[in-house]
């Protein structure tokens, strides 16, 4: 057994424990979306665990990873809306807002990400590769630090956002939403790193993500916990009390403002 088999193994073992403690806690209900990509982030593992025992495994390990992968974007960007609309649960009208300004972030950073995609694929030397699956592989090396980028885009501007204003939320949630930019932060530095840095191989590219994303579900096993459900916090600037209450009155004119600018919106429609 290689370092980046232990190391897999161990990111396993504490992923799967952050499933079990959030079953115990009752905290799966909250946190499904979370708990679903996890699930299937072990799945995933579970089959490149037994493709590596088959025929071609080098060849093997590539088709499943081009065929999960598209279902775990899916799951990564589904993660940002529900952090989004719990942070915001209050304030419906900002909410509102905020999916149709998260909505253009995504597409900004996929059409970025679009425009980018030729000298980033070019670079990576796999694009020259003779063999189509291999290219394909590069492929999917781009959309993977895409999609990630696309994330942690969004989830920076949530942050900047309840920096800023005092918005209260539970320290579960706290805490999720800086781990969760802490893994998004880690899949698209380490894999830009591979596609400009000439002597990083694949192999030590996988096994660094691996280490950083299982320190990740080391902080959130540690830190999530039942009581973090009830006792709220707020992040970010500290502010005075009267420039606190002072900035929650203009989130809440706001979040009334755009909630009649709905219902307006919506009866001119009927």
């Amino acid at each position: 057994m290689n370092l980046t088999d232990t190391a897999q193994y161990i990111s396993d073992g504490l992923e799967l424990a952050l499933v079990i403690r959030l079953l115990l806690l009752r905290l799966h209900g909250v946190y499904r979306v979370f708990c679903a990509f996890l699930l299937f982030d072990l799945f995933s593992s579970a089959v490149f665990f037994v493709t590596a025992h088959l025929r071609q495994p080098q060849l093997d390990y590539i088709i499943v990873w081009i065929t999960l992968r598209p279902l775990a974007w899916i799951l990564s960007l589904w993660m940002v809306y529900a952090l989004l609309d719990s942070i915001l649960a209050n304030l419906p009208g900002i909410l509102r807002l905020s999916r149709k300004i998260l909505n253009g972030v995504f597409i900004a950073a996929l059409l970025l990400a679009l425009f980018t995609a030729e000298p980033e694929y070019s670079a990576s030397g796999l694009a020259a590769s003779p063999h189509a699956i291999n290219r394909l592989l590069g492929l999917g090396f781009v959309l993977e630090r895409a999609i990630s980028s696309a994330a942690l885009l969004a989830l920076l501007a949530m942050l900047i956002f309840i920096w800023w204003f005092p918005v209260q939320m539970p320290r579960n949630l706290a805490v999720f939403s800086a781990g969760f930019a802490a893994f998004f932060a880690t899949t698209t530095s380490v894999w830009l790193a591979h596609t400009y840095v000439s002597h990083l191989q694949v192999g030590f590219v996988s096994q660094v993500e691996v280490v950083l994303h299982a320190a990740c579900f080391a902080y959130w096993l540690l830190a999530l916990n039942r009581a973090g459900e009830t006792k709220p916090v707020r992040l970010g600037h500290s502010w005075g009390p009267a420039e606190q209450q002072r900035l929650v009155g203009q989130l809440e004119a706001m979040n009334d403002a755009l909630l009649r600018a709905s219902r307006r919106e919506n009866y001119r429609e009927l």
